[in-house]
This record gives structure tokens, sequence and C-alpha cells, in this order.
């Protein structure tokens, strides 16, 4: 009897060649592994993944893609984004932590501010860091506030991957003085607006004029 339609051969595969998806793609998520982030106008990032999906991006690097040359390398800035970048080889993985058991080495720094150049005014007010484990709470100080920002030491936080290649290409030169005095954001908005993020960046330590 014939029947319409093709029939599928069973086929046993070796387990040597059976792929598990969730595996491979758990793999790419590896913490302490550095990925390369594709920016715009064929600039190229390094950033590592830290705990609590928070990325380290690194300074230029100079040498070879090597876990030596990285370790003596400083990170420039801070930011926190889902991992669908890393899990759907959008950054792809340039190098893997060498020691995959020693997890502790790869927490976020102690402290990273709560800042944005939005409204500095508001976040200065507020003075609130991230602890290693991600909870918000009151800074120490003001000084130390600031200090941390001065320094780069703050966390951005991002939606969604698309948004880092462009933010990257704006201020990573020069950064954080880039992202801090911001013209768009300090020469737009009400009169009232405008003074008040003068008067942020002069308690930031920036000479601004009248």
């Amino acid at each position: 009897m014939l029947t319409s339609g093709l029939i599928s051969p069973k086929v046993d595969y070796p387990p040597d060649i059976i792929i598990d998806i969730t595996q491979n793609i758990m793999a790419r998520y590896e913490l302490g592994a550095i990925y390369r982030i594709n920016g715009q106008n064929k600039d190229v990032y390094y950033a590592r993944l830290l705990a609590n999906d928070c990325y380290g991006v690194f300074a230029p690097l100079n040498g070879e893609l090597n876990e030596d040359n990285f370790l003596q390398t400083p990170y420039r800035l801070f930011f926190a984004c889902n991992s669908f970048a890393v899990k759907r080889r959008i950054w792809e993985k340039v190098v893997s932590p060498s020691d995959k058991t020693y997890t502790n080495r790869w927490k976020r720094p102690q402290h990273l501010a709560n800042f944005g150049n939005f409204n500095m005014k508001l976040f200065l007010d507020q003075h609130k860091v991230y602890l290693q484990d991600g909870n918000l709470c009151k800074c120490e100080s003001i000084e130390k506030f600031i200090t941390l920002v001065r320094s780069g030491m703050f966390l951005l936080n991002f939606n969604t991957h698309e948004f880092i290649p462009n933010f990257l290409m704006r201020y990573y030169d020069d950064f954080p003085n880039s992202y801090i005095v911001n013209t768009v954001f300090i020469n737009s908005g009400a009169i009232e607006y405008q003074k008040e993020q003068i008067q942020a960046l002069r308690e930031l330590g920036f000479e601004m004029g009248n």
C-alpha cells in the first residue's frame, strides 16, 4: 500500500555529537569572561562580565587579547544590562576566565555610585550607592559619593544592549568627564533646571561660568 508524503528514517546519532542547546547558550554566559562589543564607526570595546549582570568596560588595551594583558588594564566604566547580548552571541566571548572556580574574583566593585547626567542635582541630593550584591543604599558621605562620581565609579543602567554601542561612541573617550559635563542637558529645559545642573557641576568640582 502506497502512502503520500515522505517518512524520515530514524537515525541513532552517537552520543558524542548530541548538542545540548541550553548548555551551549550558558557556556557563552561565563562569569569573569571578556566579551567584544562592536561599536559604531568600527570601534571595538572589551568588557568583563562581573556578578549581577554588571560589566566592566576596559580602558584601551595594549598588546594581545589575553588574560594577562586584561589583568593589567583598568576598567574605564561600569554598566548593568541583561544577558541577551551574551547568550545570543551579539557580543562575542574572546577570553575565558583563567580560574573558573574563583568566582569571588569577579564581584562588582564594593561601591558604585547611583548617578546620571540628566538630573545631577537629584542624584547628588540622594547620594546613593550600589553595593556588591546590587542593593542600593545611602552613601556614608556626600564627599565619598562625589569622589566615586569623579573617578567614574558609578553604575550605568541599560534596559537593552542596543543603546550601548552609541553610548560608548559618545562618552568612552575622556570618560567620566565627557559624560558628566553634557551640554545637551545643561543647556536645555527650564531656566531653573539649568541653574540646578550648573550648581551640581560646581559641587562635583567643575569650574562653571555664571
